[in-house]
């Protein structure tokens, strides 16, 4: 595959928190449920799956977004992300 370090999986998981915190404006909450080491044909990534809470306060609930961000495990890029309303719709997504 590759003969260059790859980055840690905590790195990965930072690059990815920094990714959605950019993106989403009135985050609230951000929860990381799955980071993987992963491939795509010969470039090695980091998969990174959870859910952020946008809005909502004290008794008004929030709307939650799973998402799903592809991170490059050589220099900590982003290669890819999905936002998704729910498991059947997707809302955004770029690759």
């Amino acid at each position: 595959m590759t003969d260059k370090e790859i980055i840690s999986l905590g790195q990965a998981q930072m690059a990815a928190e920094r990714f959605v915190e950019a993106q989403l404006k009135g985050l609230r909450k951000l929860g990381i449920e799955k980071v993987k080491l992963a491939s795509i044909e010969s470039i090695l990534i980091y998969d990174v799956a959870g859910t952020a809470t946008i809005g909502g306060i004290l008794f008004i609930k929030g709307t939650e977004f799973p998402f799903k961000v592809q991170v490059s495990a050589i220099d900590g890029s982003i290669v890819g992300y999905d936002w998704m309303k729910n498991e059947n719709k997707t809302i955004q997504e770029s690759k």
